[in-house]
């Protein structure tokens, strides 16, 4: 009964971090730039910060990882759903690796968007309602 009631409180916890990221992600006023990059939050997901940056150059598509207050600590490939640079504690790589699974036709979407210049937004909202 306690193990239950546990669980269950697990989840609701699970699902109101969702909801909090997905009003973060809709009332963010602009996205965050770094000179001429536009950089988006996609998901937090505990400690970490899932984002997707507009990358001039840059052909495969990927997200950069923070972690606690440590910015880009790692980035992953989206269609190879592999570790590309970085480091990250395996608890936490397993989790990036499972959510970019399970989200990879949304997020490849979203980096065709923000590659060809338009604003994504639409999509990371679909996106944060299906975390």
């Amino acid at each position: 009964c306690i193990l239950r009631g546990s669980m269950a409180l697990e989840a609701e916890l699970k699902q109101l971090q969702h909801q909090l990221a997905l009003v973060d992600l809709l009332t963010e006023p602009r996205p965050a730039t770094r000179g001429d990059v536009i950089e988006r939050l996609l998901v937090k997901l505990k400690e970490l910060k899932i984002k997707m940056y507009q990358e001039a150059g840059h052909q495969t598509p990927h997200v950069h990882v923070d972690y606690g207050r440590h910015n880009h600590v790692a980035s992953y490939s989206i269609n190879e759903r592999k570790r590309l640079a970085g480091t990250l504690d395996a608890k936490y790589d397993r989790a990036v690796l499972d959510w970019i699974a399970d989200h990879s036709d949304k997020l490849v979407e979203v980096w065709q968007t923000m590659q060809s210049g338009k604003d994504p937004s639409w999509v990371i909202g679909e996106l944060a309602g299906d975390a």
